[in-house]
């Protein structure tokens, strides 16, 4: 059995292809699929400090990576490991991992893992072209879509949620084995709709493994008639064994009902809205709250303020007429019976 061992002298620690990542890609990032830590690229060396990979086998594991080649007209990377695994008993092998990456903001990328190979070292350095071809019905899908983003800027790459947690909800939530929250619980994606708010005072129970009940939509997709939403975590720091940067929703509405499983990290392609994962912690039913907003309570208070004045006026009319009236009426009395108003009257 072996241990895993750094490369030393090897032609495959660059390659004879070369590697450029993307600008932004330096210093710590949030990564979806590493539950583990967060990530340190660094632009200088072109390497990832991250992406913790273990070969079982033999116990052999991977810490750090070094970008080899990549194709600028597809956005592809092609990463090789920089520890030697022993998969195969003997054979020293490294691990090749191929990303195609987006854009969403400066602080933010997503990225599908293409495809993960195995190279002998013995082998010419590993290329786009022999490690990057997938065959349409193997490729990723879009529920498998990573989400990178930069650290300290979670806020910055917030994006609007998906319709239907657009709004203010009561929740029920289920771990599997009990039920927990009720009317009386708040799930709040109304106010922001880039952030998710759950009001730990209702109901104690945690969500999107956060010690301060707030999220923000980092990313989503559509498949069918189910949303995948990737969320982060807006506690300050997480200790990976409770708390947790990512979590990703399956989520649909149905019969005025939401419905969403989690999964810690990234979504994963047998997530469906009303099943819990293993590696999830449960499934919601949210219901939307009776709620007014400004726009519609501003709109009442002026036509209060409406019916307030015309009443108002009203009686300011009637009083006016009154007065007059009665004015009238002495006028037309004086004039009928004279002496009435005579000071020697007796």
């Amino acid at each position: 059995m072996h241990d895993a061992l750094s490369k030393t002298n090897n032609v495959c620690i660059t390659g004879v292809y070369g590697c450029i990542l993307p600008k932004d890609w330096d210093g710590e990032w949030h990564d979806s699929s590493d539950t583990t830590q967060d990530i340190t690229f660094s632009q200088s060396n072109n390497t990832v400090i991250g992406w913790s990979t273990t070969v079982p086998q033999f116990s052999s594991s991977v810490t750090s990576w070094t970008c080899v080649d990549y194709d600028p007209n597809n956005n592809l990377l092609l990463f090789q490991s920089d520890q030697i695994v022993y998969p195969f008993t003997t054979v020293p092998t490294y691990i090749n991992r191929c990303l195609k990456w987006e854009k969403l903001t400066e602080f933010s990328y997503t990225y599908l893992i293409y495809k993960v190979s195995l190279l002998s070292i013995t082998v010419v350095p590993a290329n786009i072209s022999s490690h990057c071809t997938v065959d349409d019905a193997f490729k990723p899908t879009a529920i498998e879509t990573i989400v990178l983003v930069k650290k300290g800027y979670m806020k910055n790459a917030a994006q609007n949620c998906p319709t239907p947690f657009i709004g203010s909800f009561n929740y029920v939530f289920n771990n599997g084995s009990s039920t927990y929250c009720d009317d009386a619980s708040v799930w709040d994606v109304c106010s922001n709709p880039t952030q998710m708010v759950v009001k730990y005072t209702l109901c104690s129970t945690t969500q999107f493994y956060s010690n301060g009940g707030v999220a923000y939509c980092a990313f989503s997709t559509s498949v069918g008639s189910t949303y995948y939403v990737t969320v982060i975590n807006a506690d300050s720091t997480v200790d990976f064994t409770t708390t947790f940067r990512f979590t990703c929703y399956a989520v649909n509405s149905s019969d005025g009902f939401v419905y969403a499983s989690d999964n810690k990290g990234a979504c994963v392609p047998e997530q469906g809205p009303q099943t819990k994962l293993a590696t999830g912690t449960g499934t919601l039913i949210l219901s939307a709250r009776a709620f007014k907003s400004a726009s519609s309570q501003k709109n009442s208070n002026s036509y209060i303020g409406i019916v307030i004045g015309a009443i108002a006026g009203a009686l300011v009319f009637a009083a006016a007429v009154l007065v007059f009236g009665m004015l009238l009426c002495k006028k037309y009395k004086a004039r009928i019976f004279p002496d009435e108003h005579r000071e020697d009257a007796v």
